[in-house]
């Protein structure tokens, strides 16, 4: 008995001592006796309520209902943990794709960066600079402003 609403166990004895000041001797015992009763018809309660559940349950798993119904959950299970591991490996084989094609550019780059620079076959287009450009033309003032 740790704590009742926040209330500890000595400050539960000192509001019984202050009770059973307050109340006396007759009321004391009669309080007890309406707190024995009312503990025992709780418990009462509780065990048939315990009993009637059992009883359901019982009748329920004698038609196999429970079973079947704990095999579909085990069999969701199982369908949710393939579900996650097919995710896991569609997530990563495009990873490890995209890996690959960058440690292969850069080995690209290593083997063009050796190259030696006369030996570059292919040469940069020419391109030739126009010589009929337009001239610009004046254009007077806004008369207006």
């Amino acid at each position: 008995m740790d704590s009742i609403f926040g209330i500890g166990t000595p400050e539960l004895i000192v509001i019984l001592i202050l009770a059973g000041i307050v109340m006396g001797p007759n009321r004391i015992a009669l309080t007890a006796r309406w707190l024995g009763k009312t503990t025992a018809q709780l418990q009462r309660i509780s065990r048939n309520f315990m009993r009637q559940i059992n009883t359901e349950l019982a009748a329920a798993d004698q038609n196999g209902e429970l079973r079947q119904a704990m095999n579909d959950v085990q069999d969701l299970r199982r369908q949710l943990q393939d579900l996650r591991s097919e995710i896991a490996t569609a997530a990563t084989q495009p990873i490890e794709e995209g890996k690959a094609a960058a440690r292969e550019s850069q080995e690209l780059l290593k083997t063009v960066a050796q190259l030696p620079e006369n030996n570059n076959t292919i040469a940069p287009p020419q391109f030739s600079q126009p010589t009929d450009l337009p001239r610009p033309v004046d254009i007077p003032d806004d008369p207006e402003t």
